[in-house]
């Protein structure tokens, strides 16, 4: 037998039915992440960033911190990519600006 093949006469597992609980789910707005990891772990900070005029160094308010192993957060970069081709595919690209250049460090 090849690794993955059902043997003759066997089914293929159904898979597992999993319910969400919505019921204590907040929802925040992020309009900014920054990212972190080890080996064992892949962190996602979110938040907000709220341009205010005449402020040269805004802050970012980090609301929520992800903790992901690294399998998961691919799996999740897998449902991310997925769900932007199928939004493209309906509403048309997704332009992004250019990267602004860090301010030089003084």
């Amino acid at each position: 037998m090849i690794f993955g093949e059902q043997e003759s006469g066997q089914k293929a597992p159904t898979p597992q039915q999993v319910r969400l609980d919505m019921s204590q789910m907040e929802t925040v707005y992020a309009n900014a992440f920054a990212l972190a990891g080890s080996s064992e772990e892949i962190v996602l900070y979110v938040g907000a960033n709220l341009p205010l005029p005449n402020v040269k160094e805004p802050v970012i308010r980090v609301s929520h911190r992800i903790t992901l192993l690294p399998a998961n957060a691919k799996r999740l970069l897998i449902a991310l990519q997925q769900t932007i081709k199928a939004h493209e595919e309906r509403f048309g690209p997704i332009e992004l600006p250019p990267m602004r250049p860090p301010p030089p460090q003084a």
